[in-house]
């Protein structure tokens, strides 16, 4: 069977950024800042996973993803499973290997940071 009808679409939202600011003594951040948004740069549609195809899966995906100052994704995480596995270490492996963000501003300067990012995988032709 061929992948082409099945889509696993970036919801349109941006990932809000959930992590608390950090501060060593000095008052330098070191750790995720707060009270950012993230942006996309590169943000390709993940492949649907054969077996995850043919066995009929779909569903949504939150990932926590911890991106560094470049717009690296550092760490993916899965914050909400879609329900199948399959699903989600698909969409965790293609985020932390292929997407890039725009680097979080903090005073300026650019700042790690952790944002929410929904993918959908559907079966749905349209």
């Amino acid at each position: 069977p061929t992948a082409e009808p099945a889509t696993a679409a970036i919801v349109d939202a941006p990932p809000l950024e959930t992590a608390p600011a950090t501060e060593t003594a000095g008052g330098i951040a070191t750790g995720p800042t707060s009270g950012m948004q993230l942006a996309y740069a590169e943000a390709s549609h993940p492949p649907y996973p054969p077996a995850a195809l043919r066995a009929g899966y779909q569903g949504t995906v939150v990932l926590k993803v911890l991106v560094d100052i470049d717009g690296r994704p550092l760490r993916v995480e899965v914050d909400t499973g879609s329900g199948y596995r399959e699903l989600d270490d698909a969409a965790r492996r293609h985020v932390l290997r292929r997407w890039r963000f725009q680097p979080a501003m903090h005073d300026g300067q650019p700042a790690r940071a952790i944002g929410l990012v929904p993918i959908t995988f559907s079966l749905d032709r349209n």
